[in-house]
């Protein structure tokens, strides 16, 4: 089974995907952490992130791998754990370029179907165009999201969390520019597909997302 998760930024829907996986015994699919995990070894190689050429040529040579741990998700590039490495500040200014190059996408998606395939009994892949590009034939598919004031609330706390101090009103215009941009992307732009599912996390809690989604899947394999 393929359960195809899109979705707008900060809207829950990583932290939904990993709990409906675990929930159902199936494969976790962060496919976000992929093309951070591309980028990190780009930059670990000296590879100049805007160089598509270079990249896809670097791409075609890699074999990446997501391995669940008891401290989450990581990402291994031709068996390297690069899990470290993706969540740096130098991976987030450079991870654009690598999921905008076509052919690095190409090279992923084949990748990301991969993973799914190979997965028993099944997986949650979560992104912006999972049912769109990588598996349009996925068993059943949803559309997170929420209020933009929301998602910028809630990475706002994020911040918080971690000791970085940015103004409300400056995070709520990063997730408004990053709605447009994630929209208006050469390739694997995000869009609404009429038979994904919309789920609007608004008001609901981790619990409640979860629930919601495992219930539409268990009412899906049961026909009703």
């Amino acid at each position: 089974m393929i359960i195809a998760i899109d979705g707008t930024v900060s809207s829950g829907k990583s932290t939904a995907a990993k709990n409906v996986a675990r929930e159902l015994g199936l494969l976790y699919i962060n496919t976000g952490l992929m093309y951070r995990a591309v980028t990190a070894y780009c930059l670990k190689c000296g590879v100049d992130t805007k160089d598509k050429e270079k990249v896809a040529a670097l791409a075609n040579e890699l074999r990446i791998d997501l391995v669940s741990e008891p401290d989450g998700q990581h990402a291994l590039a031709n068996g390297e754990d690069l899990t470290a490495e993706c969540k740096g500040p130098l991976v987030s200014e450079a991870v654009s370029d690598i999921a905008d190059n076509v052919k690095v996408r190409e090279r992923l998606v084949a990748e990301q179907r991969r993973l799914g395939l190979e997965a028993r009994p099944g997986a949650v892949m979560e992104g912006r165009d999972i049912g769109s590009v990588v598996f349009p034939d996925a068993d059943i598919k949803f559309f997170v999201t929420a209020p933009p004031e929301v998602r910028a609330h809630r990475r706002y706390l994020e911040f918080k969390e971690n000791g970085k101090n940015v103004p409300e009103e400056e995070v709520l215009r990063s997730v408004l520019e990053r709605d447009k941009r994630d929209r208006e992307r050469p390739v694997g732009a995000l869009i609404k597909l009429p038979e994904a599912i919309p789920l609007d996390t608004g008001d609901l809690t981790r619990e409640e997302v979860t629930a919601k989604i495992v219930e539409h899947v268990k009412k899906y394999e049961s026909g009703s």
